[in-house]
């Protein structure tokens, strides 16, 4: 051991004790770090702290449980967050500390009826300090093999935090879904549930695009090959990209699913993911094993979130999976981003374990009420039989591991007012007032709802959309004379594009047959 790591680890060791017996400044967040990290960490580090965050950073250690106890000793009541910089050992191999963070494993039970290894791999227990299976800080990795690839990383996080980039994409969630494979009529009632639940927990404002790795569904995308559609409505941006369906650990499912078919995703298609610094999407990967970071090569989450135009972050599972497990982490963290507007990536997500490891219905929320209730039903098509619901949805805590920055922050949009009569006549203007907290350029679109579109792409919705400038605070009138044709329930969405911020709203109304 060098001379100057001596130093490095007495300084960590007096540092902790001082948190230990005096709890004067509380510390935010724990960074596990090897050494050679430490200075391509720094400007996030600076980052963060410039935010007034205060932080301790320990170093790795080969097990587990010597990285537990230090995350532990340094952290205090107020810890939240904890970051582990460095990929993990591949599993039945020894950690290599200088570089990698080592990653707990767990048995599996729930999922092992489905063919699951006999243990899982799971970053949850780090932020887990009183062991009682809910964690008191969410963990987050950026699971690098070397500084080049931590630079690139820090100033992919660093441009989403700074961004000023404030177009459509930021209200737009992509929903990319797979053939489940249980059966025709247990796939189809699977899609409708996960589409209409996902769908129904997002904000009305939301503009969600699918599409369905499926032929002769709605949402399956007809010329181009289904990974270049794909990649073509990423480029278009989102602030979620969701895919649900099977996975391997280095690809996502294969389409059409025979030996011929082409992954959706795999190591050279998730290279050619392209989105600017800064608006890049953050990913949820709902499939068994995408996640695995214990695996021989890099995970196809790992892939996608190393990729310069890839995902800020990226949530994934690392074993196999099950699709009540999968719909639950789905929409508690919808849920903890888009109607608590939790002001980060972690502070989402953690809020999303809790609500995975609720014990009874009595403890979740009235407004969550009506989607639980389908999820559970979702549930009893598919699960195992004897099954114990918590029991899942608590083993897919420790299954789904957060990779990217549990800090990064989540940009919301202020909420901005639509009125818009209850109803019109066929061929009457339709008149849209819009007051904005902000100023900046408006947009005004009416749109059918999702799977109403007559015909061609069931995702291109809108009937009508007019911009102009916005005075904040100052209502904006929009009039709209529809196309012939256009009758039923319509939607219509506000967005405004600011200088620092962005605003979304929306109303609706229905265009009365004759």
């Amino acid at each position: 051991m060098t001379f100057s790591r001596i130093i490095f680890g007495l300084t960590i060791l007096i540092g902790c004790a001082m948190i230990e017996t005096d709890h004067a400044v509380a510390v935010d967040a724990v960074v596990v770090c090897p050494d050679v990290f430490r200075a391509d960490l720094q400007p996030w580090l600076n980052y963060r702290e410039q935010e007034g965050l205060s932080i301790v950073v320990v170093d790795s250690a080969e097990r587990p449980d010597d990285v537990r106890d230090m995350i532990r000793r340094a952290a205090d009541d107020a810890t939240r967050y904890i970051v582990l910089v460095g990929d993990a050992p591949v599993i039945g191999t020894r950690c290599d500390p200088a570089r990698r963070i080592p990653i707990e494993y767990q048995p599996t039970t729930v999922t092992a009826k489905w063919g699951s290894t006999p243990t899982l791999s799971s970053d949850l227990l780090y932020g887990d300090f009183d062991g009682d299976g809910l964690p008191e800080a969410v963990v987050g990795r950026l699971p690098v093999d070397t500084a080049e690839e931590l630079r690139r990383a820090v100033k992919r996080i660093l441009a989403y935090e700074n961004s000023i980039d404030f177009g459509t994409w930021r209200s737009e969630v992509q929903l990319v879904g797979g053939v489940g494979g249980f059966g025709m009529m247990a796939d189809a009632a699977i899609e409708s549930v996960t589409r209409t639940v996902v769908t129904s927990v997002l904000p009305m404002a939301t503009r969600t695009r699918v599409a369905y790795a499926s032929d002769g569904h709605p949402f399956c995308p007809v010329g181009a090959s289904f990974t270049d559609c794909i990649l073509n409505n990423y480029q278009r941006g989102a602030r979620f990209w969701v895919y649900a369906g099977h996975g391997q650990v280095t690809e996502l499912d294969r389409f059409p699913q025979t030996e011929a078919g082409i992954p959706v995703l795999d190591r050279n298609s998730a290279a050619r993911l392209s989105r600017p610094d800064g608006a890049s999407p953050i990913a949820v990967l709902l499939a068994c094993y995408t996640g695995a970071m214990d695996a021989p090569e890099d995970s196809i989450a790992e892939e996608m979130w190393l990729t310069d135009g890839g995902p800020v972050a990226v949530v994934a599972g690392s074993r196999v999976t099950m699709p009540y497990g999968n719909t639950t982490a789905a929409v508690g963290l919808i849920d903890g981003v888009f109607a608590q507007q939790l002001p980060r990536l972690g502070d989402a997500w953690l809020s999303a374990l809790g609500e995975m490891h609720r014990v009874s219905e009595t403890q979740t929320s009235d407004a969550n009420a009506n989607s639980r209730m389908m999820i559970d039903a979702l549930a009893t098509m598919i699960s195992p039989a004897g099954t114990v619901l918590v029991d899942e949805r608590r083993e897919h805590m420790l299954l789904y591991n957060l990779i990217g920055d549990p800090m990064l922050s989540m940009h919301h949009p202020q909420p901005m007012t639509m009125s818009v009569a209850a109803s019109h006549a066929l061929g009457d203007v339709v008149e849209v007032v819009s007051t904005s907290p902000i100023a900046g350029q408006l947009c005004v679109s009416i749109d059918r709802p999702l799977g109403a579109a007559i015909d061609g792409d069931p995702n291109e919705t809108t009937v009508a959309k007019l911009s102009m400038d916005m005075t904040a605070n100052q209502p904006a009138t929009t009039k709209f004379r529809l196309p012939v044709g256009t009758v039923g329930p319509l939607i219509i969405r506000g967005f405004v594009a600011g200088q620092k911020e962005w605003a979304t709203g929306a109303a609706r109304t229905i265009l009365r047959a004759p």
